[in-house]
């Protein structure tokens, strides 16, 4: 089983919470659930208070792990790199992003308010252990499971280049040369977009967080009946006029009247930094012949602490 855990901000009981739950459905006879690798979709770090306790965490994990960037994994880079974009727009991170909430995780003795964007950055000496963390962070990835190729980024593939130009992204370098050599704006890059897709990336599945699901409903059109507020990650859809698509939610299932062939993408961030629910979901090649997805969840509350329910149960496509 591949585990994909979306966006996770900070918060490091939920982040423990929804591992324990991983382990625990390792054990479980009625499905093939061993642990074969955890992806992680990016966005360890800011606004909860725990950035450091995240990053060690994951640092210490005894499973094979992905680490995705995120946009604010990228943004405290561009802070520590000096980047372009930070000379040309001064300290995003700190403006309304969450880094202060870091660097007070990192060092608890360092804080800057808002209006004191132009942090030196000798104030925050970063460990090369932490600092080759985020160095290392990749932007894209891609698994083959079965008959299925997934593409995992942060945010979102953009139409106007190839999947595969694309997925040959990597590195925080790579990434930004290549930004900078087809004159992008950030917020067109597959780590921050936004935009809605209406067909399928090739023959990929896309995963993906960064868009709180919780908020679809402001920024995208065709979410075929989903609820927002129902807590599940979101599974969009390719349209078909004469075969509507129906969502529905039960106690322990999640299902869509859709074939596994219409499928776009399945957005995981199910808005945990808003006190929503932290998610990973399970992918096999097993419940993938089924149409079935495992979903993990862990509720938060707005003051970042840990409920202590959690939740597990499938997607069904059908």
């Amino acid at each position: 089983m591949i585990w994909v855990i979306g966006d996770i901000h900070g918060m490091f009981d939920p982040l423990k919470r929804i591992m324990s739950s991983i382990h625990a459905n390792s054990y479980r006879k009625d499905s093939d659930t061993e642990i074969e690798k955890i992806i992680f979709l990016g966005d360890y770090i800011d606004y909860g208070p725990s950035s450091k306790e995240v990053v060690d965490y994951i640092m210490d994990i005894p499973f094979e792990t992905v680490c995705l960037m995120g946009n604010h994994d990228d943004l405290m880079l561009q802070f520590l790199e000096r980047s372009d974009l930070f000379k040309s727009f001064g300290n995003v991170w700190f403006r309304g992003n969450g880094g202060q909430r870091t660097v007070s995780s990192f060092f608890p003795k360092v804080f800057y308010s808002n209006n004191e964007e132009e942090m030196p950055r000798e104030e925050f000496p970063l460990g090369d252990k932490y600092l080759q963390f985020f160095k290392k962070l990749i932007v894209s990835h891609e698994e083959q499971i079965g008959d299925w190729k997934f593409a995992f980024v942060h945010a979102m593939l953009g139409t106007a280049f190839s999947v595969q130009e694309q997925l040959l992204l990597k590195s925080y370098d790579d990434f930004h040369r290549w930004r900078k050599e087809k004159k992008l704006w950030i917020e067109d890059t597959i780590l921050w977009d936004r935009s809605e897709p209406k067909k399928k990336f090739d023959d990929y599945i896309l995963v993906h967080g960064h868009t709180p699901t919780t908020k679809l409903d402001k920024m995208w059109e065709h979410l075929h009946g989903y609820d927002v507020h129902s807590g599940t990650p979101f599974f969009k859809f390719e349209e078909a006029e004469d075969e509507p698509i129906e969502f529905k939610k039960e106690s322990y299932k999640a299902s869509y009247t859709a074939p596994i062939e219409r499928l776009i993408s399945i957005n995981v961030d199910t808005g945990a930094v808003y006190g929503n629910r932290l998610t990973a979901i399970g992918l096999s090649e097993e419940l993938l012949s089924e149409s079935k997805f495992l979903v993990c969840q862990v509720l938060v509350d707005k003051g970042y602490r840990l409920s202590e329910e959690y939740q597990t149960y499938y997607v069904h496509l059908e």
